[in-house]
């Protein structure tokens, strides 16, 4: 399913700095945006899931390390998001190759309409006399 998300730029860094996490290692896993959003909403559900059916007096909550992994290989293995992931990334592409074809576009045919204008710095010497009608009418 597919929904429009707006991330705050502190949040946007956490989501990177966690993608970079996976990077490292021997084995790095290359963790796209979405999926990884997906993994840290599921474990923030848990979290606040556990914190609001705790009716003692306990102020930490805590997730089994079994959990998180159970999290991250449920979506990092899951095809069909990789697939969407795919297909964003596509879309992306494409989408960015249109306003760029436009843009080329639009630039030829402002300039097929409108010809610049001749640059005044281009003047040859005899345009730099003074023009005696011009001084009459500056004087």
């Amino acid at each position: 399913m597919r929904r429009s998300l707006t991330v705050t730029p502190e949040n946007d860094k956490k989501i990177l700095l966690t993608k970079g996490r996976f990077l490292t290692g021997d084995e790095p896993y290359d963790i796209d945006y979405t999926t990884m959003v997906n993994i840290l909403v599921e474990l923030g559900h848990k979290l606040m899931w556990q914190a609001w059916n705790d009716t003692t007096t306990n102020t930490t909550v805590t997730l089994n390390k079994a959990v998180i992994v159970e999290a991250f290989k449920k979506h990092f293995f899951n095809a069909e998001l990789k697939e969407e992931a795919v297909g964003d990334q596509v879309a992306e592409i494409i989408f960015r190759k249109l306003i760029e074809h436009t843009q080329l576009t639009a630039g030829v045919q402002i300039k097929e309409k409108f010809p610049e204008l001749p640059n005044e710095e281009k003047k040859t010497k005899e345009s730099n006399k003074p023009d005696i009608k011009k001084q009459k009418y500056i004087s």
